[in-house]
């Protein structure tokens, strides 16, 4: 499209002077009623003149459109713009032509005061005036489009993030590498011990439940959080034939801290995901919180050979969550065998942060929750 339109430019600025250019002689002729002139012969020195000050305002014309464009983009009121360009346009392009014709009249023709040829000028100015105002009514034409287009783009561009914002939440409320993993644990089950398998299924269904109704929530205690977390090593411990330990430990007074919900599960499910977790070579996970009130998870470095990598992906969005209430990064340490995870934790101004409507936490305020 681009090289269409360079195309297309090359071409207007190549023949409409010329187009122009012949008519506006056409029209001299017959505002100075000469029209008989062209019996006699077409090809003239006024026509070759005429195309030639043609050449000369298009690229005026052009030059200023181009230059006022740019610098009129500071308004925001498009009445305003289009005020302005044409005002600027038209004055300019006048200028320049008055200039141009003065100087033919003056050094070429041997005229002596600008009453010897007014007539003239004020002839061809309104002539060209003519074709800068259709010019200008192109330009904006052809502006007001590409506004429209921008528009445009920027709605589908906002939906597009939207959607796949929500595509995000859902996969998040889904937890699907979990929900692969049981359903792959239940289809195994089903065959060996139906009754172990029912009662896998409820387990799942209770992880589940817990999540969509702690997902309503902008805030959860740590106890929850934790205790759901718990519920879901557990299942994946079954699922790894016990080659995944989980281990919490959580006072009464760090039981009051407030986290976001759905972290602590993705986060433990993206560590099984990318570690090695069998009976012979077992994954330890501990949970647990350290003074300055940062959440804590420690796992043994089993890496695997071929690693997805899918705990680097979901510490980046788990990033982008908590940058909503804290600038405190979330750090990830190796220490000796094992890797530290350190999220940070919330507490509320006041006890009745869940029951007081004006307690809600929104984006970018933490004047209800605070980081420790």
């Amino acid at each position: 499209m681009n090289y269409l339109w360079k195309n297309k430019s090359t071409l207007y600025s190549i023949f409409y002077p010329i187009i122009g250019g012949s008519i506006t002689y056409l029209l001299l002729l017959m505002a100075f009623n000469r029209v008989n002139e062209l019996s006699e012969s077409i090809f003239k020195a006024e026509w070759i003149i005429c195309i030639f000050f043609a050449y000369l305002w298009n690229t005026s014309v052009v030059l200023l459109s181009k230059y006022i464009g740019k610098e009129i983009r500071i308004l925001s009121n498009i009445s305003e713009q289009i005020f302005y360009h044409v005002l600027g346009v038209i004055l300019g392009s006048s200028l320049v032509l008055a200039i141009i014709i003065s100087a033919y009249f003056y050094y070429l023709i041997d005229y002596s005061n600008f009453s010897s040829f007014s007539t003239e000028m004020y002839v061809f100015q309104g002539l060209f005036l003519f074709q800068t105002i259709l010019y200008e009514c192109t330009w904006w034409g052809n502006r007001l489009i590409e506004l429209r287009n921008e528009e445009f783009s920027k709605q589908e561009i906002q939906r597009t993030e939207f959607i796949s914002k929500e595509m995000r939440l859902f996969a998040e409320d889904a937890n699907l590498p979990l929900l692969y993993e049981t359903l792959e644990t239940i289809i195994g089950l089903a065959y060996k011990d139906p009754d172990e398998a029912e009662l896998y299924a409820e387990r799942l269904a209770k992880v589940y439940r817990n999540t969509i109704q702690s997902r309503k929530e902008e805030f959860i205690s740590l106890k929850e959080a934790f205790s759901i977390t718990e519920e879901v090593g557990k299942l994946l411990q079954q699922s790894r034939s016990g080659g995944m330990k989980t281990s919490f430990s959580l006072n009464d007074k760090e039981a009051e801290l407030l986290f976001p919900p759905i972290i602590l599960p993705r986060l433990l499910v993206s560590i099984a995901t990318d570690y090695i977790a069998t009976p012979i070579q077992p994954l330890e996970l501990n949970f647990y919180v350290e003074n300055d009130a940062l959440v804590v998870v420690a796992h043994s470095c089993n890496e695997k050979i071929e690693n997805p990598d899918s705990l680097t992906e979901v510490i980046k969005s788990l990033e982008e969550t908590l940058r909503i209430y804290t600038k405190t990064p979330i750090q990830r340490i190796k220490k000796g065998n094992q890797y530290l995870i350190k999220l940070p934790a919330f507490e509320a101004d006041h006890e009745s942060w869940k029951s007081d409507p004006n307690a809600s936490v929104q984006p970018g305020d933490q004047s209800l929750f605070k980081s420790i």
